[in-house]
């Protein structure tokens, strides 16, 4: 074991994990401290996070650290960090995770505030992350800049799960008014107390862009309490003006209601995306790459150069206009302010030296616009082209190089469309017209547009014919009519969902107006979302065609791994509690053992339920009262919450079918993989506690030290008395033996791969798993077994029950 000492603060530090070959302290905090450090069998570095000895001394603290680091490990997502090991060793729990070399947005911020597109870049992978997260069922809690760190890339990833989670559901704010966690981006239900999803975390990222933006929170006060009322009650602050443009994101974002923000990371994803083409005129799908300068300097310092130049010639020409005394006729919309607003937001974006270059590119080009307007004078009384066609030009051509090419219908050219679009003339109204120096695009086929001898007028004035509001600006009403084709209203179809839950929320994505049941859409595709907390969230694209459409929805349950669950009996009561574990890899077997050689790989492909504790005599006894089948005695050591024993194999599946006829869910016998995956709580090392010492952690007759156990006797301990391992199981070493659905055959020959119970004909043993207070400490390892008849009963044998989740 190689040992290195690490001084901070002049402090020495001296840690051994085995396995690991430490190098340096990279971060200490209230909860842990983080360590750089090679893992040995694979020679990569990683960050090793070893909890505080001062919260390993709480088991409660010491057992969700390990099973939260568990569920983080299931996470499988580039911007969440990827965890590689999870252990104990000496009282320390561990978890080994990627090492991050770039720092954190804390790091960054400390610098000061943060480019906004550099901010939009990671805002836009931690929705990412986030929405990866919730959709498995889990939220975060604590999203703060220190959690938020970027890999030698760039990348950012999310991490930091679990730990503040597991102080949030045990602690409460002190008198003085700190809360264990950090206030400053805490959600207002999360300070008001209440359930929370994963829009809580929406808002803490909220923040998080804000302070990367303005180099502050947005809610301060000197006491948390102070913190929580400003995020409760307080208006959501402005940016400063140069960031105003991003003010919409944090309107969303921090929503008081979560109705109101964001509802999902995706959502956060597309919204970047829309801003980001915006800016770069580019279409949303390519405004990933957010880093890229979008807009060249010459392609600006052009648009500015045209925009000026055509707002100087347009007031030269109605100057000169005034000095004849004869009105400038306009015919064209005006632009040069939204383009010059562009022009400006695009260059508060820039970094400082660009944006030197292009202010610099600017008075040069002003300065050569002065040349010329002895030019405009001359070109307006020789008809050149006029500065209106410039200023459209130069409108056009910086819409082109800021706008996205859909974006044109957003400043039409052409009134008479406009004013056409939104219902037909009426019978005995004039048809709209225009002036006929405007073309109307597209033209009319050849045939369709009326010929006519007669020159027509290209504008009229007040001594031919007075205009009206209504023909102010049209043509003739025989061109308009032959340019304008009747508006036929598309027809609309009813939309109805139908979710299971009734509860749940339903939204389609695609639309401004909010669902409600029967709603009127057009033929179309629509992108369907619907969702409940507690239930994996359904979108998918459905289609309208000709005819009303109804979809009915069922969500599934969101069974995430650690999360608990008893089903409903019939008489009032409950089942017994589960646990979820996730889907997953493990070695099963032990090659030392010929009994549970050979070693193998088996994959877990589902995640299932089983029972928390061993089945008690609370639990058994129901059953047996219900069904008139026998009570089985106790041994004399009570019975309430100790697990039922002289029960056979048949006895325990009869329990577990009585169960399933009462919930309306499966339960049954776990195999022997789906046990041993279970009572390994994620770990390589034959006890779930990771070394060889046991005492104070099992119940067994030699090498365990239990107070159950004595030199004459022996009996079993209430379920729940020791610690629970990682997956939240409780005497999975010890206590009493545990019946398995498998028949029991001697080593792994016929065992299978995909966790499946192995079935023979005629079988006479049925498998025993994880030993009992009669045994040594030896026996009661996750991968010992031994088999007995299906029919034997005996005091130092139970079970538990697995549920299979829809």
């Amino acid at each position: 074991m190689e040992v290195v000492s690490t001084n901070t603060a002049n402090t020495a530090t001296s840690l051994e994990i085995p396995g690991y070959r430490i190098l340096k302290k990279i971060n200490q905090g209230g909860m842990s401290t983080v360590y750089l450090a090679i893992q040995r069998s694979v020679g990569r570095q990683v960050a090793l996070k070893v909890m505080s000895p001062v919260l390993n001394a709480d088991p409660v603290f010491s057992e969700r650290f390990q099973r939260e680091a568990n569920i983080v490990g299931q996470l499988s997502h580039p911007n969440i960090v990827g965890i590689h090991d999870i252990g104990r060793y000496r009282s320390l729990n561990y978890i080994a995770m990627d090492y991050m070399p770039g720092g954190s947005v804390s790091d960054r911020l400390s610098e000061g505030s943060i480019d906004p597109l550099e901010a939009l870049n990671i805002i836009r992978q931690i929705a990412t992350a986030l929405d990866h997260a919730h959709g498995k069922g889990y939220v975060h809690r604590d999203l703060k800049p220190e959690n938020i760190l970027f890999r030698e890339d760039g990348s950012a990833v999310l991490t930091d799960f679990g730990v503040a989670r597991a102080i949030a559901r045990t602690t409460r704010m002190t008198s003085t008014g700190m809360v264990v966690g950090t206030p400053h981006y805490m959600s207002p239900e999360q300070a008001r107390g209440t359930a929370i999803d994963g829009r809580a975390d929406l808002y803490s990222l909220g923040v998080v862009f804000y302070e990367m933006l303005a180099g502050a929170v947005p809610f301060q006060a000197d006491e948390a309490v102070a913190i929580a009322i400003k995020h409760l009650t307080d208006p959501i602050p402005k940016l400063p003006a140069r960031h105003s443009l991003y003010q919409s994101l944090i309107d969303r974002f921090l929503a008081k209601d979560p109705e109101q923000r964001f509802q999902r990371g995706l959502d956060v994803v597309d919204a970047i995306d829309q801003l980001i083409a915006t800016l770069a005129g580019k279409p949303s799908t390519q405004a990933t790459q957010l880093n890229n300068t979008s807009v060249r300097v010459s392609s600006l310092l052009r648009a500015l150069l045209m925009t000026l130049y055509g707002t100087l010639s347009d007031q030269i020409a109605a100057a000169w206009a005034r000095w004849r005394d004869k009105p400038l006729h306009e015919n064209h919309p005006r632009a040069e302010q939204a383009t010059i607003m562009r022009i400006h937001q695009v260059i508060q974006q820039a970094p400082p030296r660009k944006r030197r270059q292009w202010l610099f590119g600017g008075l040069v080009s002003v300065s050569l616009v002065f040349g010329w307007m002895l030019f405009s004078l001359i070109g307006y009384k020789l008809q050149w082209q006029s500065g209106s066609s410039l200023l459209d030009s130069a409108s056009d051509y910086t819409a082109s190089l800021l706008v996205p090419e859909q974006a044109p219908a957003a400043v039409p050219k052409t009134p008479l469309v406009a004013a056409a679009a939104p219902s037909e003339p009426e019978p005995e109204q004039e048809a709209p017209q225009a002036p006929l120096q405007q073309s109307i695009e597209p033209p009319a086929p050849l045939e369709e547009i009326p010929t006519t001898d007669t020159p027509v007028e290209t504008a009229r004035t007040e001594e031919t014919e007075p205009e009206t509001e209504e023909s102010s600006d049209t043509i003739p009403s025989e061109e308009g009519t032959a340019a304008i084709k009747p508006v036929v209203e598309t027809p609309k179809y009813r939309l109805t969902v139908q979710p299971r839950p009734r509860d749940a929320r339903v939204r389609v994505m695609n639309i401004n107006p909010r669902y409600r049941p029967g709603i009127l859409l057009e033929p179309g595709k629509y992108d369907l979302e619907v969702s409940r907390p507690g239930y994996t969230t359904l979108r998918r694209w459905m289609e309208i065609k000709d005819s009303d459409l109804t979809v009915p929805v069922t969500l599934e349950r969101a069974y995430y791994p650690g999360k608990k669950i008893r089903s409903p009996l019939p008489d009032g009561g409950t089942g017994p509690q589960m646990v979820v574990i996730g889907a997953g890899s493990f070695t099963m077997g032990n090659d030392q053992r010929d009994a549970s050689s050979p070693a193998h790989r088996v994959t877990i492909g589902k995640p299932f339920a089983i029972s928390t504790y061993e089945i008690t005599f609370d639990e058994y006894d129901r059953y047996a009262k219900a069904t008139d089948a026998a009570l089985p005695g106790d041994a004399g050591w009570g019975r309430g919450d100790r697990p039922v024993i002289n029960v056979s194999w048949r006895d325990a599946r009869n329990y577990a079918r009585w169960l399933s006829g009462q919930t309306g869910r499966r339960y049954r016998l776990a195999s022997e993989a789906e046990w041993e995956y279970a009572a390994r709580g994620g770990v390589s090392y034959p006890f779930w506690w990771g070394g060889s010492e046991a005492r104070g952690k099992a119940n067994c007759r030699r090498g365990c030290s239990s107070e159950f156990n004595g030199l004459f006797s022996y009996s079993s301990a209430p379920v729940g008395h020791y610690q629970a391992n990682r997956f939240g199981l409780f005497d999975t070493a010890g206590n009493v033996a545990e019946w398995v659905e498998d028949c029991y055959l001697n080593g792994y020959g016929q065992s299978r791969n995909d966790g499946q119970p192995v079935v023979v004909d005629k079988c006479e043993l049925r498998s025993v798993r994880g030993g009992s207070m009669r045994e040594p400490l030896d026996n009661i390892s996750s991968d010992y077994r031994t088999g007995l008849s299906e029919h034997t009963v005996s005091k130092t044998v139970g079970f538990r029950v697995v549920m299979e989740l829809e």
